[in-house]
């Protein structure tokens, strides 16, 4: 395995983001990401309910944000066209996921042959790729920030609702992740090898669903944590958030013990874990990138809170609404 083959790019970006397809009226999840594709930057995912974009390598985040507002405006126009409507966020209000259509490819229909728990998974995250200079400095990089990705997730909870509705929990997704394997934190990763074992135990290792990987192919750090968010803005901010933490984040003396990583993980499921500690420690070189006005959308509260805000107000429907308005 060649691991170093998309290496020497320093801290560009590319954001993915997973956007859920609904039906105009009822706002349940559709089916119909099929009809949708043909612009280049748009994917499927497991579900025909669910939509990928993907920016191109972009050099600042504020280009993140334009390209982001781009492909969401082309998929919303596209799905208008299909009496679909778009929503941003970590998991559906209401819609089960056992109950949609899957995506009849080899490649999904082997997944749940080997894992049929993989129907659980319509959930969405924000995944943000950070180009790194050379395979042994993404290594080092993904050991210097993964004690403070607990601190993004609790930013970034976005998926209240999940069934069955775990109270106090703002992230259902970030535990529903955790029944997949090669999930959570990777292990400790010291050199080339160490990845290259790993990597060669699976057919492809982007089926290696950690909260932070390598991504020898596109030569980046791939931060997988967040949940998607449903203000553009707000995707934008991570996007900002996490380039200026690749570059503020010290390097590691050992490894983090992972058991502590874990405890952290799920404290941040409930927006509770050194969000502040983050934001200050970014502030300086988001400040000197450009970008610290975007990365401050972030002290404002985690959309979860008005998810739950609205459907203890008129329900489960109205927040499916809210989301899909602000999307």
């Amino acid at each position: 395995m060649q691991c170093a083959e998309g290496y020497g790019r320093h801290l560009t970006l590319g954001v993915e983001e997973e956007l859920m397809l609904l039906d105009a009226e009822t706002l349940a999840l559709a089916p119909g990401v099929e009809r949708l594709l043909g612009p280049p930057g748009l994917k499927t995912e497991l579900f025909s309910c669910l939509i990928e974009t993907n920016t191109p390598v972009c050099e600042t985040a504020a280009e993140v944000l334009a390209e982001l507002e781009r492909l969401r405006a082309e998929v919303r126009e596209a799905a208008s066209r299909e009496g679909i409507v778009t929503a941003a966020t970590g998991a559906h209000p209401f819609s089960q996921p056992e109950e949609q259509e899957i995506i009849q490819e080899r490649r999904y229909l082997a997944m749940l042959a080997e894992r049929p728990s993989a129907r659980r998974q319509l959930v969405c995250g924000l995944h943000v790729h950070v180009g790194m200079e050379t395979f042994e400095r993404c290594l080092a990089t993904l050991e210097a920030i993964l004690p403070w990705l607990p601190a993004v997730l609790a930013l970034s909870v976005n998926s209240p609702y999940l069934e069955p509705v775990e109270p106090g929990v703002l992230s259902a997704r970030a535990g529903r992740l955790l029944e997949l394997p090669r999930a959570g934190a990777p292990p400790p990763l010291p050199d080339r090898i160490s990845w290259e074992r790993v990597a060669s135990a699976v057919a492809d290792y982007t089926k290696i669903w950690w909260d932070v990987r390598p991504h020898p192919r596109l030569g980046t750090l791939e931060i997988r944590i967040a949940d998607q968010q449903t203000s553009v803005h707000r995707s934008g901010a991570f996007a900002a958030l996490l380039q200026a933490l690749c570059v503020s984040a010290e390097p590691a003396a050992r490894p983090l013990d992972r058991d502590d990583y874990l405890h952290e993980r799920v404290r941040a499921t409930r927006g509770d874990t050194h969000t502040n500690e983050l934001l200050a420690l970014v502030e300086q070189p988001s400040r000197e990138l450009g970008t610290w006005e975007l990365v401050e959308l972030l002290r404002e509260p985690p959309e979860a809170h008005r998810q739950l805000e609205v459907g203890q107000r008129s329900g489960r429907e109205a927040v499916a609404a809210d989301v899909v308005a602000r999307s």
